[in-house]
């Protein structure tokens, strides 16, 4: 890690709302701990709706992606990739490199490359292939190399192929719920739109702000937890089994081999509480 101060944390996703719901809780964390934090979304969200395309549905994502940011604290950086076109490719890679070089994060926090969705997987893969020659002088020349390594982090999923996430870290998030439904009410083209019309096969259209909120709410009200039995495992090692237990919401981080070791103060502000 560098010696810069404040502790400086890149979040990396594939959309334009990736970093934020998978990320609320510890950003909110950083930044009010005086970290800098910037979001990378490596697709412009360009295919992510049923009814708008391409640049005007990219156009409504980086508005959504920059009120979002205002609210967290964050700067966000959209690269120009299309959605579901995102592949781990020499210009993704070169591109997200750069960028990574530009910020100098202590951290980054980031996907594993196992998901079911394609650019999920090439997000987690480009930041594994970054994470060496970021320190490679003749590799994209124009842009300084590191002189260390970040440490990578990997955010929680349910994929057990090829192995199962492993929690070596996790936090309680239940008193940063609001600040995720408000999140997700910025990121209105998805949470409001699209993901109910293609998970909960609802369609949202014609209906006022107030009644897609109030809908979103009622998602939220009826979510019973996201705790399993591994996160569950780490927040009692970390915080004694009467308080872990009556977590209902957390978010916990797999260390990457790829980055550098968590050292005392990130791992307090992973922690702390």
């Amino acid at each position: 890690m560098t010696n810069a101060s404040p502790l400086r944390a890149m979040m990396i996703g594939a959309h334009p709302d990736d970093c934020d719901i998978s990320t609320y809780s510890i950003t909110t964390r950083l930044v009010r701990a005086g970290c800098t934090v910037r979001f990378v979304s490596m697709t412009t969200g360009n295919a992510g709706h049923q009814t708008l395309r391409g640049k005007e549905l990219a156009a409504v994502r980086a508005r959504e992606a920059q009120a979002s940011a205002a609210l967290l604290g964050v700067t966000y950086e959209i690269l120009p990739f299309d959605d579901g076109r995102l592949t781990p490719s020499l210009e993704a890679r070169e591109t997200l490199m750069r960028t990574i070089r530009r910020f100098q994060p202590d951290v980054i926090f980031t996907n594993r490359p196992c998901d079911y969705h394609p650019d999920h997987r090439a997000t987690g893969q480009l930041v594994q292939d970054c994470a060496y020659l970021l320190g490679v002088p003749a590799i994209c020349p124009d842009t300084p190399p590191l002189r260390y390594t970040p440490v990578i982090l990997y955010w929680h999923d349910p994929f057990t192929d090829p192995k199962p996430f492993r929690p070596d870290f996790a936090r309680p998030a239940d008193g940063d719920r609001e600040t995720l439904f408000q999140v997700e009410c910025r990121h209105a083209s998805q949470f409001l739109d699209w993901l109910p019309w293609a998970d909960d096969r609802v369609d949202l259209a014609g209906k006022t702000e107030a009644e897609r909120k109030a809908y979103l709410r009622r998602q939220f009200e009826a979510d019973d937890g996201n705790v399993d039995d591994a996160v569950r495992a780490c927040l009692r090692r970390q915080y004694g089994a009467d308080f872990a237990d009556a977590v209902r919401f957390a978010e916990s981080w797999q260390v990457s081999e790829y980055g550098e070791e968590v050292g005392d103060a990130l791992r307090a502000l992973l922690t702390g509480l």
